[in-house]
């Protein structure tokens, strides 16, 4: 008999937990799950993809509304549906917040074996608070939870740690997210590392495609991937730019991806007039031709959990430098001999970048000795290590 599997994510919007999430819905065992997926927002760009992957199932909570790009963000429309979503997301917030349990029974009614909060904070909450005793319950934390608000959603420190201590597992993406969570909760029972997947083929034959629109390209080539949000630092890459190329140091920045920091980016590129060294690329399902292309990858984050962007660079023999997240001395070790790994500060960045720049054979070793490192991270030894976790839940 197939196992009820239910797997819980926020929202389908673009990111990278999304991405995984979707990566392992294609691979699971429909054979062996009966997979149900519940999104607590009805939104996001990966719903499509769900939506077309055969045997699963799809349940949210909430509907999303007012579909924009970014082409409306100076409308009438466009400002006053950003107040009345600001609204209505304030109400979802209040309702997880203080009725998960509520919102739980009327919108689940099915019973599950397994149930996967594949997300922190709000999603923990709502898995936390099941109907069903009976079930065994998995919280899957990305993030270094130390450092990252979630006032928002509990009440204190001691309702978090009531929250996980409902569950049966507690899965986290890389050794420092471990850390950090055991830190804050004081929970060590029970909590293991398990790393996201990567389709390794898929990347390298997505990122043979070529590039058709036209890209800026002048000196060194650096790229960034990922959510243009406050976390990936992408404010203090460009200040580091900035200053790279009043020193007479040419390089170019492609930054791969979308969110709600464009507008603030778009207007400090204005400002310094970096129109001819910055390329804001938006979102794209084929990332990986731009990273093929870059001289270097860059990770400006100001946290992390496990960064998918750095593994994928990684994957395609890119030089990498990354300031010091959660996961980074997972994926990359802790010597400096696979990538350079900066400390957390602005001018850290600006140091290696400017080292990395400038040093073309540091580049080469970097581009030889990661090679062969991402292969732990490959979806299908990644998915029987989840397998082999969600059996063990039986014992």
């Amino acid at each position: 008999m197939k196992k009820k599997l239910l797997i819980a994510v926020h929202t389908l919007q673009l990111g990278g937990v999304e991405k995984i999430v979707v990566n392992l819905l294609k691979r699971m065992d429909k054979q062996k799950y009966d997979i149900t997926l519940l999104s607590v927002v009805d939104d996001g760009i990966f719903k499509k993809d769900v939506m077309n992957i055969p045997g699963i199932k799809y349940k949210y909570f909430f509907k999303g509304y007012f579909k924009r790009s970014r082409n409306d963000i100076n409308s009438k429309f466009y400002k006053i549906s950003t107040r009345m979503m600001n609204i209505i997301w304030k109400w979802y917030l209040f309702l997880i917040k203080y009725f998960p349990k509520y919102l739980y029974k009327k919108n689940i009614k099915e019973v599950y074996d397994i149930e996967i909060a594949f997300m922190e904070g709000k999603v923990a909450k709502i898995i936390a608070n099941s109907n069903n005793k009976n079930s065994k319950k998995v919280a899957w934390i990305h993030t270094d939870i130390e450092n990252i608000s979630r006032k928002n959603m509990f009440v204190s420190l001691d309702e978090e740690i009531d929250c996980y201590k409902k569950f049966n597992k507690i899965v986290c993406v890389s050794t420092d997210v471990k850390f950090h969570f055991c830190h804050k909760t004081g929970i060590t029972e029970n909590v293991v590392v398990q790393l996201n997947p990567i389709n390794i083929k898929e990347i390298l034959e997505k990122s043979k495609e070529p590039i058709k629109e036209k890209m800026i390209h002048n000196g060194i080539i650096i790229c960034a991937v990922g959510r243009l949000a406050f976390e990936k630092g992408y404010d203090r890459l460009l200040k580091v730019h900035r200053k790279l190329l009043r020193e007479h140091i040419n390089n170019t920045i492609w930054i791969v991806g979308e969110g709600l920091e464009r507008a603030r980016l778009e207007e400090y590129i204005k400002d310094n007039k970096l129109e001819e060294s910055v390329q804001l690329v938006g979102y794209t399902q084929n990332p990986y031709k731009y990273l093929k292309e870059a001289d270097i990858f860059v990770c400006s984050s100001r946290i992390e959990g496990l960064s998918s962007t750095v593994i994928e660079a990684a994957v395609l023999d890119k030089p990498i430098i990354t300031t010091l997240c959660s996961g980074m001395r997972d994926i990359l070790g802790d010597d400096n001999t696979n990538a350079l790994i900066v400390p957390n500060h602005t001018y850290n960045l600006y140091k290696g970048l400017k080292k990395l720049i400038l040093d073309e054979n540091l580049r080469k070793v970097f581009q030889e000795n990661i090679k062969n490192t991402t292969q732990k991270f490959d979806i299908n030894t990644v998915i029987s290590s989840i397998d082999k976790l969600l059996d063990s839940l039986e014992n």
